[in-house]
C-alpha cells in the first residue's frame, strides 16, 4: 500500500469546533489554574501537570510531585481540575423526570446494569442535553474524596472536577483522540467519551505525555524491524467505531492530539475505515480557556461556591423583584400617607363643626357618631323629626316602589321638603302619583308637567303629612 504523508485537521473542523464550544463565561476575565492529575494520584504520587493563566501574561506550566510546589498566588485562582479518565466512566441515560432530586434517585437504577460497583459506593453527576437526555459521569466515592482532601491539603479550592478525557478538544460529528502515557483518550461528544488502553505489543513507544503548551509533548521514535503492533489501534476503539457504525452515527474523521513521532495515520485510516487527522498544534493552544462541560461536584462534593454559581443565573430575576417589591411598598406608603393625611383633615373639619354646632359636647372621640346623635336628640326635642331628609326619602322610596314604570331622575331638599323630578308613563295621572305618595304619610304638591311622547316629567314637593287632630268620643 503506497504510504501517504500526514494529514492535518482542516478549517473546517476548526470552525465545528468553535461552534461546539460553549460561550465563554464571565470568569474567563480571572486568573486560571488547570491540573491535570496523573491516574493513581494521589496515592501513586506521580506529578501533577500545572498551567497558571495570569490576565495579561503568558501562561507557565510544570509538573509537581507536591501540589505546594505550585505557586502560591497560582492556588489562589479558580482551579479547573482535570481527573484521571480511567477513575470515571461517561454515559448516557434517558429518565421521565427532569427534577434535579429524582434523577439523582433515578441515575443509579437506570444504569444498574452498566455498572460493576455497588451504586452505594458511586457518585452520580450528569447534565442535561439539549435533546432532553442525560450525559451522566460515575465516579467512585472514595476516589473522589481522595481528590477533594489532597486538593484542599494544599489550599486548592477547585471549581470543576472534569475527566481529563472532556479536555480533549472536540468538533461536531467528530471524534478526537489524545495519546497520554499507555493510554489513548477518545471523546466522543460534548460530554462523552472513554479511554481506551494500549497493550504492550501495539503501544507507540512515547515517554510520559501531558497536554503541554510547546506543541506534542515528548515522544520517541516508534521501534522499526518485527515490532509492529504499533499500526494496530485499541481494540476498545475498533468496537465502539463498529457500534457507532451500526447506529449510523460514524464520525466523518478522528482527529489525533499528541500522537507520537511516526503515528501511522493511513495504516489506522485502513483498519478503522475512518479517516484520520493528526493536530499537531497543541491542547492549549485549540483551546486557551477548556470549558468542563460535566462538574463532578454535585450533590455532597458541591461547594458553597458551585452553589453560588448555580444561583448566578438567577440574580437578575431576584434583583427585579426585589425592585419591584420595594417599589409596589413605596407606592403603597405614600397612598397611605396620603390618606392618613386627609383623614386627619376631615376629622379636624368635623370636630370643628361639631364643637361650633354642639359647644355643650365636651369630649370628642367620633365627631360623625356624635354629631348624628346631637341631631337625632335635638329632632327629637323639637319633635321635626318626619321633616328630616332621611325620613322623608325612606316613605318616598316606600311610595315610588309599588309602581316600577316610575323613575326617578332627581331631588333636591331645603327648607324641610323634598322636591323630586319623576318620570312616568302616560296612562298614569299626576293624581295616581300624589295619592301614592300621599299614602306613605307625605303631602304631595305638583309644581309643574311636561308631557313628552308616552311619558310625562313632573316635579313634586312633597312635606310630612300634618298631624291628624284626635278626637275623643263623649263620655
Amino acid at each position: 500500500m503506497k504510504k501517504l504523508k500526514k494529514s492535518s485537521v482542516s478549517l473546517a473542523w476548526l470552525a465545528r469546533a468553535k461552534s461546539a464550544v460553549s460561550p465563554v463565561s464571565a470568569h474567563a476575565t480571572q486568573d486560571r489554574l488547570d491540573l491535570a492529575l496523573p491516574r493513581g494520584w494521589p496515592d501513586s504520587g506521580s506529578p501533577v501537570f500545572w498551567r497558571w493563566h495570569r490576565r495579561g501574561d503568558k501562561p507557565q506550566s510544570g509538573h509537581v510531585t507536591d501540589l505546594r510546589q505550585v505557586p502560591e498566588a497560582a492556588r489562589g485562582a479558580r482551579a479547573y481540575v482535570w481527573t484521571p479518565a480511567g477513575d470515571t466512566v461517561l454515559t448516557s441515560a434517558t429518565l421521565p423526570t427532569r427534577s434535579p432530586r429524582k434523577i439523582v434517585q433515578a441515575l443509579p437504577f437506570a444504569l444498574e446494569d452498566r455498572l460493576l460497583g455497588d451504586p452505594e459506593t458511586l457518585h452520580f453527576a450528569y447534565r442535561v442535553e439539549s435533546d432532553g437526555s442525560l450525559s451522566v459521569a460515575v465516579t467512585a466515592h472514595e476516589r473522589l474524596r481522595h481528590w477533594t482532601d489532597a486538593l484542599a491539603q494544599a489550599g486548592i479550592k477547585p471549581v470543576t472536577l472534569c475527566p481529563v478525557t472532556l479536555l480533549v478538544p472536540w468538533a461536531l460529528d467528530c471524534w478526537s483522540l489524545a495519546f497520554a502515557e499507555d493510554e489513548v483518550l477518545v471523546r466522543t461528544g460534548n460530554a462523552s467519551g472513554f479511554v481506551a488502553s494500549l497493550s504492550q505489543a501495539a503501544a507507540p513507544s512515547v515517554n510520559e505525555v501531558s497536554f503541554t503548551d510547546g506543541g506534542s509533548a515528548e515522544r520517541e521514535a516508534v521501534p522499526t524491524g518485527k515490532n509492529t503492533g504499533a499500526v494496530f489501534p485499541p481494540p476498545l476503539l475498533a468496537a465502539a467505531l463498529q457500534e457507532a457504525a451500526q447506529a449510523q452515527k460514524t464520525p466523518e474523521y478522528l482527529v489525533v492530539f499528541n500522537a507520537p513521532a511516526g503515528f501511522p495515520a493511513d495504516a489506522w485510516s485502513a483498519i478503522l475505515h475512518v479517516p484520520v487527522r493528526i493536530e499537531t498544534a497543541s491542547v492549549w493552544e485549540k483551546q486557551a480557556e477548556p470549558l468542563a462541560p460535566l462538574n463532578l461536584l454535585q450533590g455532597q462534593f458541591e461547594t458553597k461556591g458551585q452553589i453560588t454559581s448555580s444561583l448566578r443565573p438567577y440574580i437578575p430575576a431576584a434583583a427585579m423583584l426585589l425592585i419591584w417589591m420595594l417599589g409596589t411598598m413605596a407606592v403603597d406608603l405614600t397612598d397611605w400617607w396620603k390618606l392618613r393625611q386627609q383623614h386627619q383633615e376631615y376629622t379636624r373639619a368635623m370636630t370643628s363643626l361639631l364643637m361650633s354646632s354642639f359647644p355643650e359636647t365636651k369630649t370628642v372621640l367620633d365627631p360623625a357618631a356624635q354629631m348624628q346623635r346631637s341631631i337625632d336628640a335635638l329632632l327629637a326635642r323639637t319633635g321635626n323629626r318626619d321633616r328630616d331628609l332621611l325620613p322623608m326619602l325612606a316613605k318616598t322610596a316606600t311610595a315610588l316602589r309599588a309602581d316600577t314604570r316610575v323613575r326617578l331622575r332627581g331631588l333636591r331638599y331645603a327648607d324641610h321638603s323634598l322636591t323630586v323630578e319623576l318620570t312616568w308613563p302616560t296612562p298614569s295621572t299626576p293624581d295616581a302619583i300624589r295619592t301614592a305618595l300621599e299614602s306613605a304619610g307625605l303631602s304631595a304638591e305638583v309644581l309643574n308637567l311636561t308631557p313628552r311622547a308616552g311619558e310625562v316629567d313632573g316635579r313634586v314637593r312633597l312635606q310630612p303629612a300634618a298631624a291628624r287632630p284626635v278626637t275623643r268620643s263623649p263620655s
